[in-house]
């Protein structure tokens, strides 16, 4: 396969260009594993282990679905050396294990907010995604599924708006095929999607629609509660027949942001148009005199809703700021007590000796 059609492009060239003299080969990262990852290279598909100082501790971090690697061939399955620059990522917070940043796609161009139909669109849920995909650089796009079980359509897209006024919505199924052609539109040769939604939306499902075949396992929803079984547990990078790479990924359910609060401002334009007329420059639209913002809401212009989602995630992005920046000064102190412990030593040695 030739790299450009996977999204080689003359940035990742420039990027290896420093390692082309070390025995290395570049490749794409296209499903992770325990300790290992499976990668698309010129060569094929083969597995790959990956170098120590790449661990999640280590040095560069951990590769992720859509990275561009560059693969050492001396040992038998090869290993990843290195991890080049990201382009962007999707990044949340990983959950369950304090603060942590997980990377749920490297290198995307457009992030598929997917919603079911049948359940009903999750606005806070759209704008939460909306707000990741435009702060790790890539462009939002709300795709709603199981078309041929809706009832009121209409008002369907008019819940998904609530939590994206400014991105595209669509309307696709998968089973019956209506929508499927519009959506095939948007992926771009050589560009790269990742679908982002939780179990039962029918990720897995329209990924092999897209494919024209069943290749990823899907698993219907169950009918007590209509919440979806986790058939996809891991994310899989897969190259469509018009030439764009969708990565499929499990059911989220929980999307912890993982972004600086300044970055949440990208999912709620009309609220950074109105910010501008503000008083004060620090404004928080809050109690402020001189408040665009609440002016805009008194007078009809602005949806309280929105404003009130907004005021939520910065809180929520701030809070994790202050975590973060708490932590690094944990680690800061703890690099001090160490280097001042192994001073201490040295000149207890010296004075032996």
């Amino acid at each position: 396969m030739n790299l450009h059609d996977i999204g080689w492009n003359d940035r990742l060239e420039s990027l290896f260009a420093p390692f082309k003299n070390s025995n290395l080969f570049p490749a794409r990262v296209t499903r992770v594993n325990r300790g290992a990852v499976t990668v698309q290279s010129e060569i094929g598909a083969t597995v790959a282990s990956i170098a120590g100082r790449l661990s999640p501790d280590g040095e560069l971090g951990q590769p992720a679905v859509g990275d561009w690697v560059g693969i050492d061939p001396s040992e038998s399955d090869g290993v990843v050396r290195v991890i080049l620059p990201r382009s962007g990522s999707l990044s949340r917070r990983r959950p369950g294990e304090g603060d942590c940043e997980q990377v749920a796609a490297a290198n995307v161009d457009l992030v598929f907010v997917v919603e079911s139909l049948d359940r009903g669109p999750n606005p806070r849920r759209i704008e939460r995604a909306s707000a990741i995909a435009w702060d790790g650089g890539a462009t939002p796009v709300v795709i709603l599924t199981k078309l041929d079980l809706c009832d009121d359509l209409e008002a369907s897209i008019g819940k998904a708006r609530e939590g994206a006024p400014f991105v595209d919505v669509m309307a696709v199924s998968a089973e019956t095929g209506e929508g499927i052609d519009l959506l095939a539109g948007v992926l771009v040769p050589r560009s790269t999607a990742v679908l982002l939604g939780p179990s039962g939306v029918g990720k897995s499902t329209l990924t092999n629609r897209l494919l024209g075949e069943e290749r990823l396992a899907v698993a219907e929803v169950r009918e007590g509660d209509r919440k979806g079984r986790h058939t996809t547990t891991f994310r899989e990078l897969v190259v469509l027949p018009d030439g764009a790479c969708l990565i499929d990924t499990p059911g989220i359910r929980e999307l912890g942001l993982w972004l600086d609060s300044g970055a949440i401002g990208a999912a709620f334009p009309e609220i950074g148009e109105a910010a501008g007329r503000c008083r004060f420059g620090d404004c928080r639209h809050e109690t402020e005199p001189g408040c665009a913002v609440l002016e805009a809401v008194e007078l009809g212009n602005l949806d309280p809703a929105r404003l009130a989602s907004f005021q939520r995630l910065r809180r929520e992005a701030e809070s994790l700021e202050m975590r973060r920046d708490e932590s690094k000064r944990h680690e800061v102190r703890a690099r001090e007590r160490n280097f001042g412990k192994m001073v201490r030593q040295a000149l207890k040695y010296k004075n032996r000796g």
